[in-house]
């Protein structure tokens, strides 16, 4: 009967195995080789095996290497600008449908639309609608007489045409998210601030903000992660171009692992990039937590 006992009790193991078995294979083991390959020196295509470097991949990348400062910097300013306009555009629609009116189901459609696309899709959609000179965007500018924008081909333009891109796909993510969160918010607060006088922003910033602040935190540092490998949109849109003018970590991680083939400094550039989302998430989910106290 206690072996009996026992077994029940230690059955639970036997089903978070499996799991743990994928996690192992999937997240961990990946993670420990790529750690190891960043030691290395490993030109896949002329070498027969990695050569041991130590920290020379890091030191590159950290003193030697302008690029990746570069690409650091247009990752950086992308992620603030398009998830800071992702978060505001997303506050505004939730805000707006969640009142009640005629046809919000639609528009609760229409604006999810977007989100639902392939992200590479998505990109070599708006790298034929924004060509310069056959793209229908500039077809419709020209049209009511204003002149054409060099979308994808001017140095000072392209960074924000991704900017732009990325705003117009992952704004219903931010917006959905919101929605929800604003319909489970409790009415008794809004009517007992109405009985008060407060007017329809006090209400906003003194009780909808508040009360929605966790799951703005939540979902502006998941968006952030997820816009900080940005790849999809400079691979199909801009190639990187004009020049690097559009070149993110992700892309440069690509460059220089799968078509340079030198697998120990793209190992080193990924952990890089891990270890300054970390950095980053632990700062704001700390300054949060001393907001909430």
């Amino acid at each position: 009967m206690a072996g009996f006992t026992v077994g029940r009790r230690n059955i639970k193991f036997a089903f978070l195995l499996p799991a743990l078995i994928y996690l192992m294979l999937m997240a961990i083991l990946p993670l420990v080789w790529t750690l190891t390959l960043s030691l290395t020196k490993w030109h896949a295509n002329i070498m027969p095996k990695p050569e041991w470097v130590g920290l020379d991949n890091f030191k590159y990348f950290l003193f030697e290497d302008p690029r990746f400062w570069r690409d650091l910097g247009f990752t950086s300013m992308y992620v603030g600008i398009s998830v800071t306009g992702e978060l505001v555009l997303g506050l505004i629609f939730a805000t707006l449908l969640s009142q009640k009116f005629k046809g919000k189901n639609f528009f609760r459609v229409v604006y999810l639309l977007p989100m639902a696309c392939p992200p590479i899709a998505v990109a070599f959609l708006w790298r034929m609608m924004l060509h310069p000179d056959i793209g229908i965007i500039n077809t419709i500018l020209t049209s009511i007489g204003l002149n054409g924008v060099k979308w994808t081909t001017s140095a000072t333009v392209a960074p924000f045409t991704i900017i732009m891109v990325d705003i117009w796909e992952w704004t219903p993510f931010m917006f959905l998210a919101l929605l929800a969160a604003l319909q489970s918010l409790p009415t008794e607060l809004y009517q007992a601030a109405a009985v008060d006088g407060a007017s329809s922003w006090q209400m906003f910033t003194h009780i909808t903000l508040p009360l929605i602040a966790p799951v703005i935190v939540t979902i502006s540092l998941i968006r952030i992660i997820d816009a900080f490998k940005l790849f999809e949109l400079v691979f199909g849109i801009t190639g990187a171009g004009p020049g690097s003018a559009t070149e993110s970590l992700s892309f440069y991680v690509y460059v220089i692992g799968m078509k340079g083939f030198k697998l120990g400094r793209g190992s080193a550039i990924s952990w890089l990039f891990l270890i300054i989302l970390l950095i980053f998430a632990l700062i704001l989910i700390s300054r949060f937590k001393k907001q909430r106290t």
